[in-house]
């Protein structure tokens, strides 16, 4: 004959051993509750640390683009009118622009260009070349004395600026492939 459960808990031990069971069953509950906040706050630190990151990454101002074109002549063209523009509004004058294939990087061909003027409008312009939209980045650069300053006639120093870079093309020419 097997004791039932009234017969148990009649007695002092009885009562203990229900009063201990209900003790460790409410720890092993609140366990599992405080690692289920645990992980959630785990989940939250890391939440937060990727908003943080992507808001970070939102301010930050979008890359300026390359000078690129789909073809060699358009490539051309866009550095002419790029130049031409960055003249304009500066004390030079443009003399030569050119685009030299390369064999070993036809989607990367050499752009170069010959320009007069003021040492300070050479220095702008390059600046102006290699930070504003669409982005340059002269490889060679050759600046000489094209005319010495004459302090009686007030003429300032022309100094003449060759200098060379790469373009990017959408895809390789054919003649090159």
């Amino acid at each position: 004959m097997s004791p039932d459960l009234a017969t148990l808990l009649r007695g002092r031990g009885g009562a203990v051993a229900l009063l201990g069971l209900a003790i460790v069953g409410g720890l092993w509950l609140l366990a599992q509750a405080t690692g289920d906040v645990l992980d959630a706050r785990e989940r939250i630190a890391e939440s937060r640390d990727l908003l943080g990151r992507t808001r970070a990454a939102a301010e930050r101002p979008a890359p300026v683009p390359p000078l690129w074109a789909a073809d060699e002549s358009a490539l051309l063209a866009a550095f002419r009118a790029r130049l031409e523009g960055l003249t304009a509004s500066r004390a030079l004058l443009l003399d030569d622009a050119r685009l030299d294939p390369d064999a070993a990087r036809p989607t990367a061909p050499r752009l170069g260009a010959t320009l007069r003027g003021t040492a300070e409008g050479l220095h702008s312009l390059l600046l102006a070349l290699e930070t504003q939209s669409p982005l340059m980045v002269v490889e060679t650069a050759d600046i000489t004395v094209a005319r010495p300053a004459d302090a009686e006639t007030g003429r300032p120093t022309v100094m003449q600026l060759t200098f060379a870079l790469r373009g990017a093309l959408a895809k390789a020419p054919d003649a090159v492939r």
